[in-house]
């Protein structure tokens, strides 16, 4: 079964004032941590939705094939991806500024996928649904055509959804502010 995986990482940043994803968290920036997680082996193809140079570069240096967007709409991030995709049974969504998201979560991801390919697959922690989200290739026409914030759940319509139980609710946190990133940090630091 061919599965590609998509980061999105071409966010604006405006709550947090600078590029979120460059932030220095603990001894790389954000993003690498976020890119470190990704067990590769999973995956018949990885893309990276960027905007800003550094990202792209940090990116490339892991080994990540990158578009290029200016930023703006969640959705053209999505389409972007997806155009870049060669043939795939599915695709799982990552997005940039999640570092705490495991790589265990990410197989278990991929394997109930696996078990059940025309379900999306959706990481949760108690009840507390969140990102990454795996789609099936069904849905991607649907997903090409979603416009504005929306993002991939938009698309689902009547596919079931399934939840895959997160290691703990750190894994769903996401580095929006720079109090959010201090609390990444702290938790890395009590963790290391």
């Amino acid at each position: 079964m061919r599965i590609a995986c998509i980061v999105l990482a071409a966010g604006k940043s405006t709550r947090f004032g600078a590029n979120k994803l460059l932030a220095p968290l603990v001894d790389r920036p954000l993003l690498v941590h976020t890119l470190d997680a990704i067990p590769r082996s999973c995956f018949s193809q990885m893309v990276a939705v960027v905007s800003d140079p550094e990202v792209e570069t940090l990116c490339r240096r892991h080994g990540v094939k990158t578009v290029a967007y200016e930023g703006g709409p969640q959705s053209k991030s999505i389409r972007l991806g997806l155009e870049k995709l060669e043939d795939a049974d599915g695709c799982l969504f990552v997005l940039g500024d999640q570092p705490l998201c495991s790589a265990d979560s990410i197989r278990r991801l991929v394997a109930d996928f696996q078990a059940r390919p025309q379900t999306v697959h959706r990481l949760a922690y108690q009840g507390q649904p969140s990102s990454p989200t795996l789609f099936p290739a069904h849905l991607f026409p649907d997903l090409m055509e979603l416009t504005g914030e929306h993002g991939g759940m938009a698309a689902v319509g009547d596919t079931p959804v399934c939840y895959v139980e997160a290691g703990g609710p750190h894994e769903l946190w996401d580095a929006d502010t720079p109090e959010k990133l201090s609390r990444i940090q702290q938790y890395l630091q009590a963790h290391l």
